[in-house]
């Protein structure tokens, strides 16, 4: 079992939608699925309770000290990749996500106070001794700027932090998905937000080498 956790210090940087559709992706490559919610807004839970299909299962756990015992469980489970969806400003939880994790996601969205959190953010991984293993990507970016993705970028690498290859824009697809307990490619298949959505899942697998 792989796990990744999903960690920044901005609430609203799209973590819970990154979650998501990382999860729908891969259980729809045949690799059982599950998602801890950590963040006390839940976003991540409540789109499970919209959602008809039964997987991926996303479950609730606010206790940092049971990420241990979770994950167990959920290897011995049969679950195949296992995704911790962090609040943002609780480094605590982050760090416990952290120390557990074969790979780390931040995203983070091109704006100046977003990607000031980057800081934080490389100690929070360095302590976890988790520095080789986290990425950062850019989330909710404009569609009708590159100037603004590019800045971005360019902040990124003054952190000295990795980039994934991968955007998310700023789509209407991965709303409507979400409200309906979709994720884009469930949504509008041959979409962008799809496009971008699968792109992210492909990159995962390969740098965690995983196999449906």
């Amino acid at each position: 079992m792989k796990t990744v956790a999903i960690i920044g210090q901005k609430g609203g940087s799209g973590k819970s939608t990154v979650a998501l559709h990382l999860a729908a992706c891969a259980e729809q490559g045949g690799i059982s699925t599950a998602i801890l919610d950590m963040d006390p807004q839940g976003s991540a839970h409540r789109w499970f309770e919209r959602r008809e299909a039964p997987t991926p299962e996303v479950q609730r756990e606010m206790d940092a000290d049971a990420l241990p015992k979770l994950q167990k469980a959920a290897s011995s489970n049969g679950i195949g990749l296992l995704l911790i969806d962090t609040p943002g400003k609780a480094e605590t939880t982050a760090l416990a996500a952290c120390e557990m994790a074969d790979l780390i996601l931040v995203p983070v969205r091109p704006t100046q106070f977003d990607l000031e959190t980057l800081g934080t953010v490389k100690r929070t991984v360095r302590i976890a001794e988790r520095a080789d293993r986290a990425w950062v990507m850019l989330s909710q970016v404009p569609t009708n700027s590159r100037k603004v993705a590019v800045e971005g970028e360019e902040a990124i690498a003054g952190y000295g932090m990795p980039l994934v290859p991968v955007r998310f824009h700023s789509r209407a697809d991965y709303a409507y998905a979400m409200t309906e307990g979709l994720t884009a490619p469930e949504y509008a298949p041959e979409g962008k937000a799809s496009e971008e959505a699968t792109a992210l899942y492909r990159w995962l697998t390969n740098e965690l080498r995983l196999n449906g």
